[in-house]
């Protein structure tokens, strides 16, 4: 039930006097729309905003059977429709068609979208009960007392930020949790790879072996493999699940790179293809209400302007840290990945939370996909955080509706580290730093496009060309598409980075070099296992020491036939077999205690580099230059990228120990699972905290 304050009834009479207002320019300027008095156009918008509640009112309890994707066609035509019966029955009014009247019912809708925002009306709350209402009437949720988990990642946000973020009041729904005694934020420690693929992989499946990057050159294939790409994403799936995921036995999967064995997913890159796996509640159906789209259209503009606004004024700052890829394309991009695919997901989990799913991982992106083209800890990136806390809000107030409780775990997969792009600081490129070094421009092969944003647009339009229930509008969509089509995968985005061209060119190279943050991989694609020490140095005399000679290079990753692994820096060489330094100087010393065994795992993949760079870093500013052309970046070693959170249920059960890699996350997260749900165990349950 709304409560009717005085600021709401303030709220809800200037929406009305603007729908006069809008009614009276629209009496004006369309010829099919005629109005006597001014008094007519009160009665028309006041029996309109009536008639439109009730008309919600039947489409819930009465229209609900229907496909979901005629919500929005149907919508707009009964919208119309209710706008023309109106108006034929309001004296004074005239209004000669039903096109005319659905466009009279859009200019209100998109007004009263525009005017709502402004005023700060609480429409989401509104919206959240229709989708209450909807899936009560298309499933039966079965009521139970044993608790389900609810996952909300964070992408990309470290423990650091994550704590000034909430000290700083953008987090206010989070912080009443902290300081009700109800949650504890808890640090953790990523693998070597701190990106998504590799750590999702690690907190969803419980296995992230021989996930050495987010792309790399796959030896026993002979080709590239991108976790962004769903055909890789479900192959690796396939050969990493053990069946037991954290979301296995009816959980969902909504957003993610995998799919943690979830009976349902939706937006998730390893199941996206596959049209055996349930989808819940449909693609379309958070288009329900009649007024989602228009609202959803009016954010996605306002976030464009805004991203313009916000990027011109880091111009006019002068930003040390700015790039170049924060351009107007990229408010386009950013006003998808805000508004639209947050709501999606949120409306998505909203539903399965009302019909009681055991387990639900979402991944919120935004702020991670903003830090790094604005900046993780500028002003514009913590607002992406309040607005994450928001949604937060909106599914907390949910669960008062679920048929069973709920624990709340909030968590990242990895940070980010801040730092000039490696070309910036030292005028020239991890690609031309390489070529002029091996002395082989055409053997060559470089890429390190940021395309996870892009990927992610990707699986929405792969997602709305696969159905189970409704496939002629899924086949119409793909025909629509067929152009962006590649391996059976729509691929959105710039043609120069599409993973058909990334494939082509390294194919035909012999070195292929990736820059992923502040680490770049290094791949000699003509052996057919990892090149050594030696061999490197008979092929290529002056890569190596160009490499880690260079100032802006910290350390590098190599294989010796005679000393096994070795990290080689500037003053000292650390021998990962036995952990014995020799110089004057640990190249790890500053990375971290533990920056030996993420390496050391790294090195035992069989697709590990040939050569793995990584940046320079300062401890006393946390800063390292990324290959990246991004502002803040993560994906190797240095700084907050390696130090994410859990945000925990304080009731569950924590033994304090220092929590190590993706796979110890799992094993904590689906531990309590086991321990709540009375689950088969499968990993060890932790301990009680003294």
């Amino acid at each position: 039930m709304v409560k009717l304050s005085r600021a709401r009834i303030t709220q809800i009479v200037s929406v009305f006097v603007v729908q006069v207002v809008v009614l009276f320019i629209l009496h004006s300027l369309m010829s099919g729309f005629h109005a006597d008095t001014l008094r007519a156009l009160v009665f028309m918008a006041f029996f309109v905003g009536i008639a439109k509640s009730v008309l919600w009112w039947v489409f819930v309890e009465v229209l609900s059977w229907l496909p979901a994707w005629l919500y929005p066609i149907l919508t707009l035509l009964l919208n119309g429709w209710v706008v023309l019966l109106v108006g034929r029955r309001v004296e004074g009014i005239q209004i000669d068609n039903l096109g005319t009247a659905i466009w009279i019912a859009i200019w209100l809708t998109l007004v009263d979208a525009v005017v709502s925002n402004i005023l700060s009306m609480d429409e989401d709350s509104q919206f959240d009960r229709h989708i209450r209402r909807l899936v009560a009437k298309r499933s039966k949720p079965q009521k139970t007392d044993i608790p389900g988990f609810l996952f909300l990642e964070i992408d990309g946000l470290s423990e650091k930020l994550f704590r000034r973020g909430i000290a700083e009041g953008y987090m206010p729904n989070i912080k009443r949790w902290l300081d009700q005694g109800t949650h504890q934020i808890v640090g953790w420690e990523t693998d070597f790879s701190a990106q998504t693929g590799a750590m999702q992989s690690g907190i969803l499946l419980g296995n992230n072996n021989d996930v050495p990057a987010y792309r790399w050159w796959d030896r026993d294939q002979h080709r590239v493999v991108i976790t962004g790409m769903p055909k890789d994403a479900m192959a690796l799936e396939a050969k990493l699940s053990h069946g037991n995921g954290l979301c296995s036995d009816g959980g969902s999967s909504r957003g993610n790179m995998f799919s943690g064995d979830a009976s349902e997913t939706m937006l998730t890159f390893s199941a996206v293809r596959n049209s055996q796996r349930s989808r819940g509640p449909g693609f379309y159906t958070y288009l329900a209400s009649p007024y989602v789209i228009t609202r959803l259209i009016t954010r996605f503009v306002t976030e464009v302007i805004k991203e313009w606004w916000q990027a011109a004024a880091q111009r006019r700052q002068k930003y040390k840290y700015r790039v170049s890829a924060r351009n107007l394309g990229y408010g386009f991009l950013r006003g998808f990945l805000g508004p639209i695919i947050q709501d999606l997901v949120t409306y998505t989990v909203i539903s399965d939370i009302q019909r009681g799913l055991p387990a639900i991982y979402a991944l919120y992106a935004g702020y991670d996909d903003l830090s790094h083209f604005a900046g993780m800890d500028t002003e514009d990136a913590f607002e992406a955080l309040h607005e994450t806390d928001r949604y937060f809000a909106r599914l907390e107030r949910s669960l008062k509706y679920a048929p069973r409780p709920y624990h709340i775990v909030v968590l990242s997969d990895h940070g980010q580290s801040l730092g000039l792009t490696f070309e910036n600081a030292h005028g020239i490129s991890l690609e031309n730093l390489v070529k002029s070094l091996v002395k082989s421009d055409a053997g060559v092969f470089y890429s390190n496009n940021h395309t996870e944003g892009w990927d992610n647009l990707s699986t929405v339009a792969n997602e709305a060309t696969v159905s189970d229930t409704n496939p002629r509008t899924a086949g119409l969509i793909k025909r629509m598409l067929a152009s962006r089509e590649h391996d059976d995968y729509v691929e959105i985005g710039p043609q120069g980075d599409s993973a058909k061209k990334v494939e082509a060119g390294a194919e035909k190279a012999k070195v292929v070099v990736f820059g992923s943050g502040s680490t770049g991989l290094i791949f000699f694609t003509d052996s057919p296992k990892r090149m050594t020490f030696e061999q490197i140095q008979d092929a290529y005399p002056e890569l190596i020491i160009g490499l880690y000679s260079h100032p802006g290079i910290g350390y590098l990753v190599v294989r010796s036939e005679a000393q096994g692994d070795i990290v080689i820096g500037k003053n000292g060489v650390h021998y990962l077999n036995d952990d014995h330094c020799e110089g004057a100087v640990d190249p790890l010393a500053v990375y971290g205690p533990n920056a030996a065994l993420h390496l050391r795992r790294e090195s035992g993949y069989s697709n590990c580099p040939d050569i793995i760079v990584n940046t320079m870093y300062d401890p006393q500013t946390e800063e390292l230059c990324g290959f990246e052309n991004q502002v803040s970046h993560h994906g190797g070693m240095g700084g907050p990228q390696n130090y994410p959170f859990i945000l925990r249920p304080a009731s569950l059960p924590y033994d304090g120990k220092p929590i190590i890699g993706a796979e110890s996350v799992h094993h904590l997260l689906r531990g309590w699972r086991e321990k709540v749900q009375n689950m088969t165990p499968t990993v060890p349950v932790p301990a009680a905290a003294d």
